[in-house]
């Protein structure tokens, strides 16, 4: 399109899929984070998406691997094919009623590593957040900014 700084902005076509019912979940998830993103974007006229940084609780709900192929997939046919989607993954945080002690964990085990036990409360790691955009401002856009290659919150 002309006018359009980086050539960052492509034609908009409809998402075919086929990724069967099991993932269909993550790809909502992720069409709800790239909405968001458009949002975002349409704060920053004639900006280009650079990157995108995810965070994906282990309780989340969402499978990362899926999620972060969902991502990608979508990304393709949005506005901002080559942004880098960067997922990150927040372990499980947990208290333990028992003993009191605070401690995480990657995996769906949630022992106690002091006492054993399971009387347990999560205190962390449910979230799916789009955490930040990384954004490149053309030099003399009409927004006034330049390009300083700095992460900007979502």
């Amino acid at each position: 399109m002309p006018g359009r700084p980086f050539g960052c902005f492509a034609q908009k076509a409809p998402v075919p899929f086929s990724l069967g019912d099991d993932r269909l979940h993550e790809l909502s998830l992720a069409q709800a984070v790239w909405r968001q993103v458009g949002g975002e974007m349409e704060k920053h006229a004639g900006a280009c998406l650079v990157a995108l940084d995810v965070t994906v609780g282990v309780f989340s709900g969402a499978d990362p691997e899926a999620f972060e192929f969902a991502l990608r997939l979508l990304a393709e046919d949005s506005p901002w094919p080559d942004a880098e989607v960067r997922l990150r993954t927040e372990p499980v945080r947990l208290l333990c009623r028992t003993c009191a002690r605070r401690y995480e964990t990657e995996t769906l085990d949630l022992a106690c590593p002091g006492c054993g036990g399971y009387d347990v409360e999560v205190t962390g790691g449910r979230d799916l957040r789009l955490e930040s955009l990384e954004i490149q401002v053309a030099p003399g856009d009409s927004t006034g900014r330049e390009d300083d290659g700095e992460t900007h919150p979502a």
